[in-house]
């Protein structure tokens, strides 16, 4: 029964080192990992942030073409509204009017 007893005890602290060393090792594995990952995170944030200054200029430049395409929006209504007031005018004009006056008793 002794011979029983020391060897559960043995055998119980022998796993009790074993479950330390492999969580010893599980740790410096995780820290492995995550070193690594912070590395690549690095890099790849720098690659992220020129992509992002790369997407930012082309956003810009969109932003000054809409601006262009608006101002060229807003001349082409102003001149159609000319056109629109000067056929209004000529329609009204006084000499208009009488000539088709005239022309309703010429036919």
């Amino acid at each position: 029964m002794g011979f029983a007893a020391w060897m559960t005890v043995l055998a119980s602290l022998a796993l009790l080192f074993l479950s330390l060393a492999l969580l010893v090792r599980t740790g410096l594995l995780l820290y492995r990992a995550f070193r690594y990952a912070w590395k690549d995170g690095q890099a790849w944030g720098r690659e992220f942030s020129r992509y992002s200054a790369s997407l930012g200029d082309s956003i810009r430049s969109m932003e000054e073409r809409v601006r262009n395409i608006s101002a060229e929006g807003r001349n082409t209504r102003e001149t159609v509204d000319d056109i629109r007031d000067f056929l209004e005018e000529m329609r009204s004009h006084p000499l208009l009017r009488a000539a088709r006056f005239a022309g309703r008793f010429r036919r």
